[in-house]
């Protein structure tokens, strides 16, 4: 067997349906349609998962996940509940349930939730016996690997480090193992700059799916004739070009996390089938009738005002509903500005180490500045001055407000602008952009990767900008 799960709802057809289909897929059940009944089992019994309606008439969802946290924290627990009680299955989550169901579902969705909640572990054969497969409670796994998740946490990339000491911030450190550790969809809202990216990486590298994929979607910046198929991927002859088959990030996530960066620019009608695949925990490839289960835990970002998109029609509020099971807020930085001092010094230590300089400090001259920006690019605008301050101090150990408002970029901003100005049907956008790079190429003595820092734009960029004007010479 592949587990006990105890099934527990006093709709007695219901209750039937799952243990018959579950028995069918080697499950061992109980099943009971009375909570008093089931309670009275559990004080002597022990069970991998529980599966719970919310709404009975002796005890209620929430009083049974209450129980089995108390009596049995390494059982994980599964709400059922009717469509218009989702907010109230949301919060059992935070609760510690595992896991929600929505009526009416299908055999497969079922199936799909328990055998997730289940994981393989093929060290379970002793020594000398036949390897074989045994499933194990998903929530003994994570115990099992904890070490491996903490030191996956301390290797993560210093860029992905979320950095601060506001209450708020602080707040956010706080709820994000437990967030973590679930598979609800969430939705970060914040302005550009502020480190949602980051937040959400930090989020896959403390779960359970840390060893698996991260895969990470810009929606802003796809062609909208190619957003179904970079998500879903596409049968061969599905659309013209279309050559062979493709799998799409979807796939590519599978039993990982999928990041969906600036949600609110999808389409609306790639958003139905969205909505779709976390409903249905499938999906469809272009130009393909067969359905592919979807096992990947999504989390999705917006830097909009999303009920205002809700409002003028560009986003669906139920797609709004089902991502937004874990709402999270990340601030400006012009409103934690008793970060600044954390997070300048944070990124002087990165760029100084990365460089191989010394150490360097900020002169309090530059920190007064720094305290009284707008920082409408929030942490990464900071990031961009400090990481052009510790190249432009050279060999000084200061960093002043000289290397972060260093004379080069004005005058190659004021160069342009005269020519602009002076020859405007002469220079196009086109070449604005290589004048731009050549400049700042001189600067950095022809290092493309130091040039595309200090320009925020990639190295393969600059390459294949350089390219085409000598292409074109």
């Amino acid at each position: 067997m592949k587990g006990k799960i105890l099934l527990l709802d006093d709709d007695k057809l219901l209750l039937g349906f799952m243990d018959e289909h579950l028995s069918l897929n080697d499950f061992e059940t109980v099943a009971f349609d009375n909570p008093v009944k089931a309670t009275d089992y559990l004080k002597e019994n022990e069970v991998d998962l529980v599966i719970t309606d919310v709404k009975m008439n002796e005890m209620t969802g929430d009083e049974i996940l209450a129980f089995v946290n108390k009596h049995h924290p390494d059982t994980g627990v599964i709400m059922i509940t009717g469509f218009g009680n989702i907010q109230h299955s949301v919060n059992a989550l935070r609760k510690g349930a595992y896991d929600y169901i929505t009526k009416p579902f299908k055999a497969k969705e079922i199936i799909f939730r328990v055998e997730r909640y289940f994981t393989t572990d093929p060290d379970d054969a002793g020594p000398g016996k036949p390897s074989k497969t045994k499933q194990v409670p998903r929530k003994k796994e994570l115990e099992k690997t904890e070490h491996v998740k903490y030191l996956k946490k301390e290797e993560l990339d210093d860029e992905m480090k979320f950095v601060g000491n506001d209450p708020n911030i602080k707040k956010l450190t706080r709820i994000l193992p437990k967030i973590a550790q679930n598979d609800a969809p969430i939705m970060i809202q914040g302005e550009s700059g502020t480190g949602k990216e980051v937040f959400a990486h930090q989020i896959h590298a403390n779960s359970n799916r840390a060893k698996a994929p991260y895969i990470k979607i810009n929606c802003a910046n796809l062609p909208s004739e190619l957003v179904e198929s970079t998500l879903f991927g596409h049968k061969k002859g599905a659309f013209t070009g279309a050559i062979e088959d493709r799998k799409g990030a979807f796939d590519e996530a599978s039993g990982g996390t999928l990041l969906l960066d600036e949600i609110t620019e999808i389409e609306i009608k790639v958003q139905a089938k969205l909505l779709r695949v976390l409903q249905e925990k499938e999906f469809y490839r272009v130009g393909s009738q067969k359905p592919i289960s979807a096992d990947v835990r999504i989390i999705a970002t917006s830097n909009r005002n999303i009920g205002q998109a809700i409002s003028d029609g560009s986003f669906r509020e139920d797609l709004y509903y089902r991502l937004n099971v874990f709402p999270i807020s990340i601030p400006p930085l012009r409103y934690r500005k008793g970060d600044i001092p954390l997070l300048a010094n944070h990124f002087v230590d990165r760029y100084s180490k990365k460089y191989n300089v010394g150490e360097k400090v900020i002169s309090d001259e530059l920190m007064d500045y720094l305290m009284n920006q707008e920082w409408r690019g929030n942490v990464r605008e900071l990031d961009n001055k400090i990481h052009r301050g510790v190249i432009l101090s050279h060999d000084s150990k200061e960093i002043t407000t000289e290397h972060i408002d260093n004379q080069l970029f004005s005058n190659v901003d004021d160069e342009i602008g005269r020519e602009v100005l002076s020859d405007l049907p002469l220079m196009s956008i086109e070449d604005m952009e290589l004048h731009m790079i050549k400049k700042t190429l001189e600067h950095t003595q022809g290092n493309q990767k130091e040039a595309s820092k200090l320009l925020g734009i990639s190295d393969r960029t600059i390459r294949n900008k350089l390219k085409n004007l000598d292409e074109d010479s």
